[in-house]
């Protein structure tokens, strides 16, 4: 059973009639803790207005003392003017330095300690908490000084009547600004959403980022990130329609040379990779399959070539609505002209998997055995001639083709595993442009960046061990000092 009051630091020692407001909060194990957020000192200190600005301190209009609760007052010695409605009040003399506790209204049924802590607000302002940096749900911490923390940090935000004045021409141009920038996400959302659109963009890159970028956008927690996608995007649009000359050239010579890399790795193939015979009918019957589709690509590819020049205009149109639409834009175009590769690993794919799991039954059957699906297990069984005949001559025939298969698929995924990888560096940029904690790496870089693991208490000694006198037991108050 204890008392915690946090109390801004520099009020220990300042010798000042005054008002504190904050927030009174009950714990666990039934711990009170008292956080004094804003401290409004008179402007008068005759004993004649006194008693009128403690005792009207509700109609108190500046600072964020309005929106707090009024927990009491640091008063002179004389304690005769204490207001019913304190819950805290501390006094101070020409002797002592510093300020001393002589009243808390809210008391636990047993009072163990009481600690004064004092903090200091930058410090407390700038608390960041982990689950704020990872975006992960808010977890309860198992350290109740933790949780303080993390509760002061937030009371102590601007978010006072002065902050809001002050932001006034800033609050009311906001809405402005936002309709000005958004025009082009709502635009693109309205075109998304059509019916007939969304049937084609529902499963592309371009689309899911959409979802993701509103996701963000609306929870309002990475709005640097957001204004910094669109910076990029602009930059980017500006770059490819004064510096770039004809950039939709680039994206026709880039498929046409993945068309000739494709015919040269098939060329290859056709010969004894890497000193392996392989068996030269179903080479031959691969080579025609693959070099065929590939020519119906490159038909494909001069039909649309016309189209495919605009899909650059496109990328620089996207920089409207920011960075992370291009980069999705550009890698759904990998993902178009890599799509007869894709074809390709998905053959050989599919071929493989069949000879793998024909010799694996087959393989039981030659040596005389058989799977029992009833009992789950490899059992003994006896095949008649003309079974172990025809097995013999399948296993034998799939055995020698399996070499050309496995040489095919090794090539064709790996060539899918490359571009998989180029897709996930692009998802992976693309996200962490939207999700990485800009303002708060820069509070860290301008060191004012503070964690919880990083915070300690030091013992703040004084001229006299303080003390607070319940029910005519005296209580030593141990005072402590919050340190970045």
């Amino acid at each position: 059973m204890s008392i915690k009051i946090y109390l801004p630091n520099e009020y220990f020692n300042v010798k000042r009639q005054s008002n504190l407001f904050g927030h009174v909060q009950i714990g666990e194990d039934n711990v009170i803790v008292y956080y004094i957020v804003d401290v409004e000192e008179h402007k008068k200190q005759n004993n004649d207005t006194e008693m009128d600005m403690i005792q009207g301190h509700h109609l108190h209009g500046e600072g964020g003392s309005s929106d707090l609760q009024y927990l009491g007052a640091i008063l002179s010695t004389d304690v005769s003017r204490m207001s019913h409605e304190m819950r805290l009040c501390f006094t101070y003399n020409t002797d002592s330095p510093n300020i001393h506790l002589v009243y808390v209204g809210i008391m636990p049924e047993k009072l163990g300690q009481i600690k004064l802590i004092l903090y200091d607000k930058h410090i407390v302002q700038n608390l960041v908490d982990h689950n704020e940096i990872s975006d992960d749900p808010p977890k309860r911490s198992n350290n109740n000084q933790d949780c303080d923390f993390i509760m002061l940090s937030q009371l102590i935000q601007p978010t006072s009547s002065r902050d809001r004045k002050n932001n006034l021409v800033t609050n009311r141009m906001s809405p402005i600004l936002k309709l000005i920038a958004n025009v082009p996400t709502v635009v693109f959302k309205y075109a998304v959403e059509n019916r007939f659109i969304n049937k084609l963009m529902m499963h592309t890159c371009v689309y899911k980022h959409h979802k993701e970028w509103q996701e963000t956008y609306d929870k309002g927690s990475r709005r640097t990130n957001i204004i910094i996608d669109r910076i990029l995007g602009i930059i980017l649009m500006m770059i490819l329609f004064k510096f770039v000359s004809h950039p939709s050239d680039f994206l026709i010579k880039m498929s046409h040379g993945i068309i000739k890399q494709l015919y040269a790795l098939l060329r290859v193939l056709e010969g004894s990779p890497i000193g392996m015979k392989l068996n030269i009918h179903l080479n031959n019957f691969f080579l025609d399959c693959f070099k065929y589709h590939i020519e119906l690509w490159s038909t494909f590819l001069n039909i649309i070539e016309p189209v495919v020049r605009e899909v650059f205009l496109a990328i620089g149109v996207f920089g409207y609505l920011g960075f992370t639409y291009q980069i999705a834009l550009l890698a759904d175009l990998i993902s178009i002209v890599g799509l007869h590769a894709h074809c390709f690993y998905v053959y050989t794919k599919v071929l493989f998997n069949v000879e793998t799991k024909g010799l694996a039954v087959l393989w039981q059957v030659v040596r005389g055995n058989r799977y029992n699906i009833l009992k789950g297990r490899i059992e003994v069984h006896n095949y008649m001639n003309r079974q172990l005949y025809f097995a013999t001559i399948f296993f034998s025939a799939i055995l020698f083709l399996f070499p050309t298969t496995f040489v095919y698929y090794i090539v064709f995924a790996t060539l899918k595993a490359l571009t998989f990888a180029t897709l996930f560096i692009f998802d992976y940029f693309r996200r962490n442009i939207l999700t990485f904690p800009i303002e708060t790496r820069i509070k860290w870089i301008t060191k004012g960046f503070y964690e919880i693991d990083s915070l300690s208490l030091q013992d703040v000694s004084t001229q006299k061990q303080p003390f607070y006198t319940y029910k005519d037991v005296k209580l030593n108050i141990f005072i402590y000092k919050l340190l970045g």
